[in-house]
């Protein structure tokens, strides 16, 4: 079983990574299909935002599994 704070970066991770996707796969072409430059340009930033931090969490969980404190 995880702590609380490892099960919090896990289901993060994975919150993020689902949102990122989405924005990828169906909000990004959304606004270029309906020609809306401005929300097409914002989940652009939004996606970069969200792939930073998905990042982040993964390095401290790989971090933390290295140091064998991933528990």
């Amino acid at each position: 079983m995880l702590s609380d704070c490892n099960y919090s970066k896990v289901r993060l991770l994975h919150d993020l990574s689902r949102v990122a996707w989405y924005v990828e796969k169906h909000a990004k072409k959304d606004a270029h299909t309906a020609g809306h430059v401005l929300c097409h340009k914002m989940c652009e930033e939004i996606q970069a935002d969200l792939e930073k931090h998905v990042e982040k969490l993964r390095l401290a969980i790989e971090g933390l599994s290295r140091e064998g404190k991933f528990r």
